[in-house]
C-alpha cells in the first residue's frame, strides 16, 4: 500500500541499515541533486513505521523538508524482513564482491530461520531465532539443505559456496561486535583481507581483534587499496601491525595475478542482474505502474544495454 506524498517521521534500524550499502560522497551528492531538482520520485518501504528502503532519500528529505511517498510492506516477521532487504540489495548493479558475499551468507541465514521458524512459531518482534532449539527436529535439516540450494541456484554458485558465505557473513559480524567501523570497510573493499583470513581474524579474542582496529585505524595506508600482487608487506608496516599479521595467518596475502579475476566476476554478477529483470517482468504490474518509475527502469534498462553492446565489441575485437 502506498501513501500519498509527505513529510513522516520514520524509525531507522541499525541493523537494517547496516545491510544496505553506503553511497559513495558522488553517489550521495548526485541523489541529493536529483531529490532537489525532481522531488523523490522512489517510494520508501517501510515495516512497522521502520525504513528497509530508503534510508539514504529519507535523510535527505528530512534535511531539505522533501516531501516523500511510503510503500508499506507487510512481513510477518523480523526474520522475513532482513532477508527481503538483503535480496532487494542484491539485486543493485553497484555492490562490491565483499557486500555480495555477506547478504547471500546473511539472506541464507535467515531464510534458514524462516524455514524452522514456524516449528515453534516465532514473535514478529524477536530479534533473532535461537535456531538451535530446533536442530533435532526433522525438518531442520531439510531447511537447510532446501534454502542453500535455492539460494545456489538463485546466484548461479553451489550449495556449498552458499555455506562458505555464511561463514563468512558470521565472521563479519563478530568483527565488527568489537569494532563497528570495520563492517564498511570490510564490505567496501577498502580493507583487503581475503574472505578466508577475516574468518582466522573473526577466531581471536575480542581483545586482538579490538588492537587490530586500532592499528588499522592509526595506519589505513597499510591495509587500504593494497594491491600488491607479490603479498609482500610495505616496509613502513609498525612492527605491531606485523605482529598482529603473523597472528592471524597473514591476513593480507594477496593470490597471485588472475588476469580472469575480473571478467570471473562480472560473469558471476550478471546472472543475478537477469534473474531480478526477469523476476520483475514477470510479477510487476506495469500498467499500474507510475511513468517516472518506468521512465527510471527504461533509462537504466538503456544504460545497461549500452554497456553490455560496449564490453561484447570489446571481446570481440580483442579476439
Amino acid at each position: 500500500m502506498q501513501r500519498g506524498k509527505d513529510l513522516y517521521s520514520l524509525k531507522i534500524d541499525e541493523e537494517f541499515r547496516r545491510l544496505i550499502p553506503p553511497l559513495s560522497a558522488e553517489e550521495r551528492k548526485q541523489l541529493e541533486e536529483n531529490i532537489l531538482q525532481d522531488g523523490c520520485r522512489d517510494a520508501l518501504c517501510v515495516w512497522n513505521k521502520t525504513i528497509v528502503d530508503g534510508h539514504n532519500r529519507y535523510k535527505i528529505c528530512t534535511e531539505h523538508k522533501i516531501p516523500f511517498h511510503i510503500n508499506y510492506l507487510g512481513f510477518r516477521s523480523r526474520e522475513q524482513a532482513i532477508a527481503w532487504i538483503c535480496a532487494n540489495q542484491l539485486g543493485r548493479r553497484n555492490i562490491t564482491d565483499e557486500t555480495r558475499r555477506y547478504l547471500i551468507g546473511k539472506r541464507y541465514e535467515f531464510e534458514k530461520i524462516l524455514g524452522v521458524a514456524n516449528i515453534k512459531g516465532s514473535n514478529q518482534y524477536l530479534r533473532k531465532v535461537d535456531v538451535s532449539q530446533f536442530a533435532t527436529h526433522p525438518k531442520f535439516d531439510d531447511s537447510v539443505r532446501i534454502t542453500k540450494e535455492r539460494l545456489g541456484r538463485e546466484y548461479h554458485i553451489d550449495p556449498a559456496t552458499v555455506l562458505r558465505y555464511a561463514t563468512y557473513t558470521e565472521a563479519v559480524d563478530k568483527i565488527s561486535e568489537v569494532v563497528p567501523e570495520l563492517h564498511e570497510q570490510l564490505l567496501s573493499g577498502q580493507l583487503k583481507i581475503t574472505k578466508d583470513n577475516v574468518i582466522k581474524m573473526a577466531q581471536l579474542s575480542p581483545s586482538e581483534i579490538r588492537r587490530i582496529g586500532e592499528e588499522i585505524e592509526n595506519d589505513p595506508r597499510s591495509y587500504k587499496g593494497y594491491a600488491d600482487t607479490r603479498g609482500i608487506m610495505p616496509k613502513n608496516t609498525p612492527h605491531k601491525v606485523q605482529l598482529a599479521e603473523m597472528q592471524i595467518g597473514a591476513i593480507k596475502d594477496m593470490p597471485e595475478y588472475d588476469p580472469d579475476a575480473e571478467i570471473k566476476s562480472l560473469a558471476l554478477t550478471i546472472p543475478s542482474w537477469v534473474s531480478s529483470i526477469n523476476r520483475v517482468r514477470t510479477t510487476a504490474k506495469f500498467n499500474e505502474a507510475t511513468d517516472d518509475a518506468l521512465k527510471k527502469l527504461e533509462a537504466e534498462l538503456t544504460a545497461l544495454k549500452a554497456a553490455a553492446d560496449t564490453m561484447l565489441s570489446t571481446i570481440r575485437e580483442d579476439n
